[in-house]
């Protein structure tokens, strides 16, 4: 099972670009950028999308997915205005995505209030008037919208996720599945693999405990990688995992990180 990177780990601290380069000398080639600014703007001009292009085709470099976090935007608002504003800045990630490459952009499913939450009626409800609006601008450009398990979604639960994609029923909406977030919810990760298995299209590696949210290095808390990676065998997944570690040393935690998902079946950290 091969191996990504998500840039987490550099999106308060250096661009896009210089991540990947950083990451490149450590011998990455395959990555999922956070959609962040100032790490990456998803409102840059076209022309800096097409610089950023140019830079991946000289360095050898594939962005597989964007992913657009759920700090400043949210699909589930209550907020017409923030749910336009939400739709605006996935409708530009498209449009990026098409440029430099990128097969998918990871779709958080809104962002919830725990301690006065509307209906859940209405929440689903606003959620899915701005997703079917974003989809339609990614069917048109042939780009897959990975809905992701956030534990303040709206829809943090695998069972959930699988139930509403497929009752949207698109070819172009996927499931990006976090081993953390789902261990966090105590969700059980391999009933959760295997209840998204139609629609799962990456999956996020990281560590958590279940007292505090983490996207810690791997062997910092206490997630099921051993029954995680024997999920995907059964389920012949194939595609990309992403390590997705928010880390005070990125290149040598990333490694460490990679060298620890090798011994349950991941592929062996690159030799740079």
């Amino acid at each position: 099972m091969r191996i990504g990177i998500n840039t987490m780990s550099f999106m308060w601290r250096a661009s896009a670009k210089d991540a990947l380069e950083t990451l490149a000398r450590a011998g990455y080639r395959r990555f999922e950028i956070m959609a962040q600014p100032p790490h990456f703007d998803p409102m840059m001009e076209p022309a800096e999308a097409q610089a950023f292009a140019r830079f991946l085709r000289d360095a050898g470099l594939t962005v597989e997915s964007i992913n657009l976090p759920s700090l400043d935007q949210n699909m589930g608002s209550a907020s017409r205005e923030m749910r336009e504003y939400s739709i605006g800045l996935y409708e530009r990630l498209i449009a990026i995505a098409q440029t430099i490459g990128a097969e998918a952009i990871i779709t958080v499913t809104g962002r919830v209030n725990p301690l006065i939450a509307p209906a859940r009626k209405e929440l689903e409800g606003w959620f899915e008037e701005a997703f079917t609006h974003v989809l339609r601008s990614a069917e048109r450009g042939g780009i897959k919208l990975m809905l992701e398990n956030i534990p303040i979604g709206v829809f943090p639960a695998a069972a959930q996720m699988i139930a509403f994609a497929d009752r949207i029923g698109s070819p172009n909406v996927g499931i990006c599945y976090d081993i953390a977030n789902a261990h966090f919810i105590a969700e059980d990760v391999v009933t959760g693999v295997h209840a998204v298995k139609s629609r799962l299209g990456i999956v996020h590696l990281s560590d958590t405990n279940r007292d505090k949210w983490r996207h810690d290095p791997i062997g910092m808390g206490s997630c099921d990688f051993a029954g995680f990676a024997q999920a995907l065998r059964e389920i012949g997944y194939d595609r990309t995992s992403m390590l997705e570690i928010v880390a005070e040393q990125a290149v040598e935690q990333t490694v460490e990180s990679h060298r620890r998902a090798a011994r349950w079946g991941w592929s062996a950290p690159p030799t740079s």
